[in-house]
């Protein structure tokens, strides 16, 4: 029993080792010079994921979806316990859309948001992000990937 309680901890232990290593970071750099932290989106378990779950995000920080194609991508809250600032970067980085202090959702069926224009990039940040930076439409916005 002992030693299958030990298999048992070390497998957990190496487990979560293992997710912790999947996350990666990058960072943003604003048109201000504002570097934001991020954490990256880059699979399609995390896209769908995102911010799930979280009841706090540290100032300066966010996430960084990276999608493999430019395509309208679209947002929603379900599960998320904080508002969020939403950001659609075209390829070659530009925002093309944003959603100020978007609500988080408790409902069954959450509202969507996003943006008819091509985006490859969609970064989530706290509320208050696009008006304390004065972002606006075709701000370019510089993009850092940190290596594992």
């Amino acid at each position: 029993m002992k030693k299958i309680l030990i298999a048992s901890l070390l497998f957990t232990l190496c487990f979560s080792i293992a997710a912790k290593e999947k996350t990666r970071y990058g960072a943003v750099i604003l048109p201000d010079k504002t570097i934001l932290t991020m954490e990256l989106a880059t699979t399609e378990e995390q896209w769908i994921r995102g911010l799930m779950y979280r009841h706090s995000l540290a100032p300066g920080t966010g996430m960084l979806f990276i999608y493999d194609h430019p395509a309208p991508y679209a947002f929603w809250m379900k599960n998320c316990f904080i508002h969020l600032d939403i950001i659609w970067l075209s390829q070659d980085k530009k925002i093309v859309y944003y959603v100020e202090n978007v609500p988080p959702c408790d409902q069954p069926d959450c509202p969507s948001y996003g943006s008819m224009n091509m985006a490859r990039y969609v970064i989530e940040v706290n509320p208050g992000t696009v008006k304390k930076h004065k972002l606006k439409l075709g701000d370019e916005i510089r993009i850092k990937l940190f290596d594992k």
